[in-house]
This record gives C-alpha cells, sequence and structure tokens, in this order.
C-alpha cells in the first residue's frame, strides 16, 4: 500500500515539475513575441516621427508666401517629432529621461503618447497635400498601437514595465545629484563657518597684542582707568555705599 501511495505521489509530483516547464515555456515564448513587437512597434513610432519632422522641414521650404505662422507651425512640429522620436529610441543617458520626465512626463503613458500623436496629425493635416497624408498615417499609426495593446496583453505589461522602470531610474537620478548637491552646500557651509570662526580668533589675538603692546600698565593701575570716558577720583566715595 505504502509503495503505491508512494509511486502516486511520485507520479504527481512529475506532473507538476512537467506543468511548470510547459508553462515556463509559454512564458518565454509569449515574452519573446512581446519583444518582437515592441521592437517593431518602436520602429514604427519612430518612423512615423520621422515622417512628421520632414512634414515640418517641407512646409518651411515650401513657403513661398513667407508667412510667419508658417515658420512657427513649421519649428514646433520639428521640435515635437524630434522629441517624439528621441523618446521612441530610449535614448540610454539618465539626463534625456529626466529631462522627459520633467516636461514631457505624459510620454511615460501609453493614453498620453495616443492623444500627443493625434495632436501632432491635427497640426500636420493643415499643411497641404503632404501634411494631410502624413497626418491620416498618424492617426492609423495610433490606432494600430491602440489594436496591438489590446489584443496582446503582454506587449502591454512590458512597455508598462518599462515606463516604469525609466520614471524610477530618473527620479534616483535626480534624487541622487539633491542629495549631492545638498551635501556639498552643507559642506561648504561648515568651511566657511570654520574660516569665519578662524578669522575672527586671529583678529581676536591680534587686538590683545596691539593692546599689550600700546598699554604698559598692571593690574594695581586698573582702577585708575577711565571708566565710560571720566578718570576715577580714588578719593571720591562711591554713590552706591
Amino acid at each position: 500500500m505504502s509503495l503505491g501511495g508512494e509511486w502516486k505521489g511520485n507520479s504527481i509530483e512529475e506532473e507538476n515539475a512537467a506543468l511548470r516547464e510547459e508553462n515556463e515555456k509559454l512564458k518565454a515564448e509569449k515574452d519573446a513575441a512581446a519583444l518582437s513587437i515592441h521592437r517593431v512597434m518602436r520602429m514604427i513610432n519612430i518612423g512615423n516621427a520621422v515622417l512628421l519632422c520632414f512634414t515640418g522641414i517641407w512646409n518651411i521650404i515650401t513657403n513661398v508666401t513667407l508667412q510667419p505662422l508658417v515658420y512657427i507651425f513649421g519649428l514646433y512640429i520639428i521640435v515635437f517629432s524630434c522629441c517624439l522620436g528621441c523618446f521612441e529610441f530610449r535614448c540610454p543617458m539618465d539626463i534625456c529621461t529626466r529631462w522627459f520626465m520633467k516636461n514631457m512626463g505624459f510620454l511615460f503613458s501609453w493614453r498620453g503618447r495616443l492623444i500627443f500623436y493625434l495632436f501632432m496629425a491635427s497640426l500636420v493635416m493643415g499643411m497641404g497635400l503632404v501634411g494631410l497624408v502624413i497626418g491620416i498615417a498618424t492617426v492609423a499609426n495610433s490606432i494600430l498601437n491602440i489594436a496591438v495593446i489590446c489584443k496582446y496583453p503582454e506587449y502591454f505589461e512590458m512597455i508598462k514595465k518599462e515606463s516604469e522602470e525609466m520614471v524610477e531610474g530618473a527620479l534616483e537620478a535626480e534624487i541622487r545629484d539633491q542629495v549631492a548637491a545638498a551635501a556639498a552646500g552643507y559642506a561648504m557651509k561648515e568651511v566657511k563657518r570654520s574660516a569665519h570662526a578662524m578669522m575672527g580668533m586671529d583678529e581676536v589675538h591680534e587686538m590683545v597684542e596691539e593692546g599689550n603692546e600700546g598699554n604698559d600698565f598692571g593690574a594695581a593701575d586698573f582702577d585708575n582707568q577711565p571708566i565710560y570716558g571720566r578718570k576715577n577720583d580714588p578719593n571720591e566715595k562711591s554713590s552706591f555705599l
């Protein structure tokens, strides 16, 4: 009876181990697929940013009427598209992530990026035929991003985790800089305080030395020295007596 129970226990453990291995294999496959999708979507988004930047440049070049608003809109498109492309490119420098977190923190959320894409599309659609085509392509790219997020939850979890790690890294770098600046400021204050104290002690010693050189009198003559600008009369009685 014990042998049968032991055999059943071993078979159950083997089945559980096989199931765990299968689940880990499926999870690894899903993660690999999500990573591939993430790379493809990043390339598409970077390409969209390049097209938006091209639209701004084209709008400035073809401005034959020399209207100031056309230049302003073109510069807006160029700057915003460059920011979007740099964010999608995932610049490895901490200073870039910290700048995006301070000035364009909405890009760390997929909803914020979606709204920003639609905003860019609305700007370029009024820039002639080229702007209209690229604006429609930007709207289509936004819809594609939503569809991919809804269809592949592993991809959504991956970009969410990546954004959280970027924010945490930027916050840690900012805290380190603030702590270092505060420590440097405190150390500088202590150095200045010590320097002022040393200077004060030196001045006191110099004053004592100058006084000893200029006034040669003993303790016995201290009573005859002027008090409040008047010399005391030794025969004068005190008013307190």
